[in-house]
């Protein structure tokens, strides 16, 4: 069985968003058990990242090491504005999916992470995928 949804949010500039409860939502809404969950945006500017949830000073830490590593400047080729062309390095190093593993209804993963939707331009209406593949 396939399950499918799409969700839309309007991000901050250059920030995590916390989506982990779409997430699940999603996969309630499902009924699927076991199986895999992916979640995709198709912004060449953003991405989905999987972090800790022990602290929010972790994707504080997250987005500083990231703009410190792939600066906003004004010598990127790509001219839009600086905070875009770093946006769409940022998305390509950092990817714009992840899959995890669902296991009786629930993210293996979800006591000790978060599924976090990342800007790496904005703000902007912003739009990702929840495909949720596995047997009830």
């Amino acid at each position: 069985m396939v399950f499918y949804k799409e969700y839309t949010l309007l991000s901050e500039k250059d920030g995590l968003h916390k989506i982990t409860d779409q997430v699940k939502e999603a996969i309630k809404e499902s009924g699927i058990g076991n199986g895999i969950v992916t979640i995709e945006t198709f912004h060449s500017s953003a991405g989905i990242l999987k972090v800790s949830n022990q602290s929010n000073e972790i994707h504080d830490d997250i987005v500083r090491e990231m703009r410190r590593l792939v600066p906003a400047r004004i010598n990127y080729y790509h001219q839009e504005s600086p905070e875009n062309a770093a946006g769409h390095i940022k998305s390509a190093l950092y990817g714009t999916s992840v899959s995890l593993i669902l296991k009786d209804g629930k993210l293996y993963c979800e006591d000790k992470q978060d599924i976090c939707f990342a800007e790496y331009d904005g703000p902007r209406n912003r739009t990702f995928s929840v495909c949720v593949m596995g047997e009830e």
